[in-house]
């Protein structure tokens, strides 16, 4: 817990001095830099392990507060050139990182571990940088290795073509086969490779030229075999 330092003007930790002083709400004229010295060294001999960062912290906010009040008594000393920022920006600068403590802390006691930014980052457009040992090749070979691992997700059943038998086709077929003889049997139209759907169309195709008087069909039994003669 940070240390309360107590005198007449004011009474709390060092981190409020500070802010107090930069607003102006309180005077550095007004505070004894020996008591603020003197109580912190009688807490030092209270705890038993000190803490570095702490004995730092404290030099360099009351080494601030030294040189605050030394250009308070003095006003017409000439003014020390500082390596760095000012000492008006260091204050400000640690107003701002003791408040964001703050709230960090309160933060962690309502267990919330999520941090984010209260601004995006400004936008920054996306390149492409490979490193130096990726070549063309490489690339090539990388991606013909993925392709092949990679499965369709639905695998749709696969069908064998099925040839398309075209009864026009059959009807021109017969009448070539009949320009060549008068009578013919229907296993001779028929090739020995012929399927039940081709067996199908040739008999549709030999119909439609029985229609068209372009040949007579007889059949002496039933099931028996049909003979094909020229009109």
């Amino acid at each position: 817990m940070p240390l309360n330092f107590k005198m007449e003007k004011f009474e709390g930790p060092l981190d409020l001095l500070l802010t107090l002083i930069e607003r102006e709400e309180l005077s550095i004229s007004e505070i004894s830099l020996s008591k603020i010295a003197d109580q912190y060294l009688e807490s030092l001999k209270e705890v038993a392990v000190r803490d570095p960062d702490e004995l730092a912290d404290f030099l360099v906010v009351a080494a601030k507060l030294l040189l605050i009040k030394s250009r308070e008594l003095l006003p017409n000393a000439p003014a020390v050139e500082e390596d760095g920022p000012s000492l008006e920006t260091q204050l400000k600068m640690y107003k701002i990182f003791w408040e964001a403590a703050q709230k960090i802390e309160g933060m962690i006691r309502k267990k919330r571990r999520l941090f984010f930014r209260d601004k995006l980052p400004a936008a920054i457009a996306p390149r492409f940088a490979p490193p130096p040992s990726l070549t063309a090749d490489k690339m090539h070979t990388v991606f013909l290795d993925v392709l092949t691992k990679i499965t369709p997700i639905i695998k749709y059943p696969e069908e064998r073509m099925k040839k398309v038998v075209s009864i026009q086709e059959k009807i021109d077929r017969i009448r070539g086969l009949m320009e060549k003889t008068a009578t013919m049997r229907f296993h001779e139209i028929l090739d020995a490779s012929s399927d039940r759907t081709e067996v199908v169309v040739n008999f549709l195709a030999l119909l439609e030229l029985v229609r068209s008087r372009v040949v007579n069909a007889e059949q002496s039994e039933e099931f028996g075999e049909i003979v094909i003669t020229k009109n």
